[in-house]
């Protein structure tokens, strides 16, 4: 377990509330990777999109939490082993090793496993034995996108489950305490670019992140250069006076991380409020302030057209890394579980 506190960078949030679904955008999708196609499941299962958006709907109508912590369960998925739904995996240990899911970087922060849960459960009983974990979780992260407000885009499918049970290699999701610079070398040995970076950052316009791993804690502000020299002071005392308070547990309050719109605004605020220095993660305040990552977020800021289509676009790139496919890895029974081990 790492010793100073982290947030994970992308996804370290809770939805207070989602958008309505809007319309739809293209994607350039010649560098799909040619181990995935789009229409993998059309003869085999021809409604399985159907119906992970169904049960998306209906889970998140509840908890709205899920939404954002199935895209953060997509993305430490994808960015621990690679794509193959190896952070599904429940039971604390195989072989001696510890599951992903049992990290303390996951743990109890992890959101929306019941969702996956229910949707592999109804693939099962339409199309058994046909429908990746990995895939199931890939196009959940899409729709719980599109259910904060995205448009929808397609993705390509065609992911096996893999065996990978060390949960050790959590170790290696990015920490929101990094300079950019250390940011983009982690996405760049998973084939993403200091852009993907920026791009998915967007994500952090809505939910919720524990005080310990915002600004409340100096260390998450050490790390990240440049972030105390554009955070807005005045800001970030009225924020944490209200949600962190130092007579209470930085460990279990959370703070907003677009505290001064608790509705649902998905998208270019994040860039907006980094720029006025009214973020709460170090990292992202860093973004603003950094030659490498400043214009970037002012484009974004300026024109919300653009970080769609690039975040569409940078989600289909994070749904390729490491996958399995053809006759490599399983299709799991059930996502908790691997099909070796009885349950």
């Amino acid at each position: 377990m790492v010793s100073s506190p982290l947030v994970i960078i992308f996804f370290t949030i809770i939805l207070t509330a989602a958008s309505p679904i809007l319309g739809k955008i293209t994607v350039n999708n010649s560098a799909i990777n040619e181990k995935l196609t789009l229409d993998f499941y059309k003869q085999k299962c021809p409604n399985v999109e159907q119906v992970v958006m169904d049960v998306m709907k209906r889970s998140t109508k509840k908890n709205p939490g899920w939404i954002p912590g199935i895209i953060r369960l997509h993305f430490h998925d994808c960015f621990i082993t690679g794509c193959d739904a190896s952070i599904l995996i429940t039971p604390e240990r195989y072989n001696g090793f510890a599951s992903e899911l049992a990290h303390p970087l996951n743990g109890a922060s992890i959101r929306g496993l019941d969702a996956i849960h229910e949707i592999k459960s109804e693939l099962e009983k339409q199309c058994p034995g046909v429908v990746s974990c990995a895939d199931i979780l890939s196009y959940a992260a899409r729709d719980a996108a599109v259910l904060a407000g995205h448009p929808h885009y397609s993705i390509p499918a065609g992911r096996r489950d893999g065996f990978s049970v060390d949960g050790n290699r959590a170790h290696d999701l990015p920490a929101g305490s990094s300079t950019v610079e250390h940011l983009a070398e982690m996405y760049a040995a998973r084939g993403l670019t200091m852009e993907d970076l920026v791009v998915l950052e967007g994500a952090h316009s809505i939910g919720r992140a524990t005080c310990q791993l915002s600004i409340a804690n100096t260390d998450t502000l050490k790390g990240a250069t440049g972030a105390e020299e554009v955070l807005d002071k005045k800001f970030a005392a009225a924020v944490l006076n209200r949600y962190c308070p130092k007579s209470g547990d930085l460990q279990e309050l959370r703070v907003p991380l677009n505290p001064e719109k608790l509705d649902s605004d998905w998208g270019v605020s994040f860039y907006d409020n980094i720029i006025k220095g009214k973020g709460l993660i170090g990292a992202d305040l860093a973004m603003a302030a950094n030659g490498n990552t400043k214009e970037m977020v002012h484009q974004y800021a300026r024109d919300s057209e653009i970080w769609k289509k690039k975040f569409s676009e940078a989600m289909i790139k994070l749904g390729k890394v490491n996958v399995i496919s053809g006759e490599e890895g399983e299709i799991r029974k059930h996502c908790s579980v691997l099909n070796t081990v009885n349950i």
